[in-house]
């Protein structure tokens, strides 16, 4: 694309940026591709409100997440989405969108989108998680309950005012398909890590742990992705075992997990770091032997998972259909969904027979080079360009 004339997007996502690497990765392959890229978000302490990282621009909006029960959900996705929507429609009078991507959650946050579309532009919904489903499970509901019928139904007109629907893996696609969203509309794109910063030849040499079996978990801290478990099977480990665990993030279940570090006794083996850069980040994976997902409830996109893989890290993970669709039980270390003491066995095992561990991590690098990001970016780039090719035409 010839300089100056570089079509405009904007990315809404109700998070922090550039701290959530899949968004950072989406815009600057977008930045890379050619296009003029901005990003609405949540504006964390300390951050500028409007800032240009790494060629995207960032408009941050003076809010922040506290979320704490179901009514303040409600509260602060509202206030996101109004707030979304005065500052995308602001913005694309000055700029004039070609395309808005609105990433969930929640999934009606792509009618923040409504003006520039009005006026021409087009609208992508990026289904980051399956809020039916996600919430069924967090909440043991049924899908036929009334509240998960409703995010279904909002799921669905969301779904229908967008012009194309990305979701992250099949077991997404194939819900949305089940409940009535057009096949054609819908496009898989994995969520695998940018392939500049999560790569094997990164991490050289392993840091001495002291004999030590380093466990690490990054990313935003939820109930949901079950930190709590690997504390209770470290419990169950150590002293006998050599283990230390690094945490690395941050977000609302942060308080109870060090106060169930410390209920636990494992102050010394637990190392809480807070969100980190992108640099010190690498530092931190790079230095653990094994990467660890214990996530608790299905249809998440397994990120994490990718990321450690890419960097040629074993990993011990929750045994999601999820997560299987990708690798099997001779790639990935798994463990009973929220069980310490299977996810304990699995540990000890890893530190006795590492050779075995290491075969894991070999085979799993050896399956993830069919999900790259120079595979899954021609995806994404490929609905954009489709879009403005159809831009002023019906679709």
């Amino acid at each position: 694309m010839k300089k100056g004339s570089s079509p405009r997007v904007c990315i809404i996502r109700r998070a922090y940026y550039p701290a959530e690497s899949h968004v950072r990765r989406n815009a600057e392959t977008l930045v890379q591709a050619g296009y003029a890229v901005g990003v609405i978000c949540l504006r964390n302490c300390g951050e500028s409100a409007r800032e240009v990282v790494d060629g995207v621009s960032v408009y941050r909006l003076p809010l922040r997440t506290r979320r704490a029960g179901v009514l303040r959900y409600i509260i602060e996705y509202s206030i996101f989405f109004l707030m979304a929507s005065v500052a995308v429609t602001w913005l694309h009078i000055r700029h004039s969108y070609a395309v808005v991507e609105a990433d969930s959650m929640p999934d009606f946050l792509v009618f923040a989108g409504l003006i520039p579309r009005l006026s021409g532009a087009r609208v992508i919904l990026y289904l980051f998680e399956s809020m039916p489903e996600m919430w069924a499970q967090k909440r043991r509901l049924s899908m036929a309950h009334w509240a998960v019928r409703f995010l279904c139904w909002t799921e669905h007109i969301s779904c229908g005012f967008a012009d194309r629907v990305i979701c992250c893996h099949e077991m997404a696609r194939l819900a949305l398909v089940g409940r009535g969203v057009p096949e054609g509309k819908i496009i898989v794109v994995l969520n695998v890590p940018d392939e500049r910063v999560f790569r094997s030849d990164v991490c050289r040499a392993t840091t001495d742990n002291h004999g030590a079996l380093r466990l690490i978990q990054h990313g935003t801290i939820t109930e949901n992705y079950g930190i709590q478990i690997v504390l209770r099977a470290l419990q169950l480990l150590v002293p006998t075992l050599p283990v230390h665990f690094d945490i690395v993030g941050d977000g609302e279940y942060r308080r109870e997990l060090q106060s169930l570090t410390e209920e636990l006794g494992l102050q010394n083996y637990v190392t809480f770091h807070g969100f980190v850069s992108r640099e010190r980040l690498l530092e931190l994976l790079c230095r653990a032997q094994v990467g660890i997902v214990p996530m608790l409830l299905e249809y998440q996109s397994p990120n994490k998972l990718f990321e450690f893989v890419a960097l040629g890290k074993p990993v011990i993970a929750s045994d999601l259909e999820t997560f299987r669709q990708h690798f099997s039980e001779n790639e990935i270390c798994y463990f009973r969904r929220g069980d310490p003491h299977d996810l304990a066995r699995v540990i000890e095992r890893a530190v006795q027979q590492p050779s075995r561990t290491h075969e894991f991590a070999q085979r799993a690098m050896e399956r993830y080079n069919c999900y790259r990001w120079a595979r899954m970016s021609q995806r994404y780039l490929g609905v954009y360009n489709e879009l403005l090719a159809t831009r002023g035409r019906k679709l």
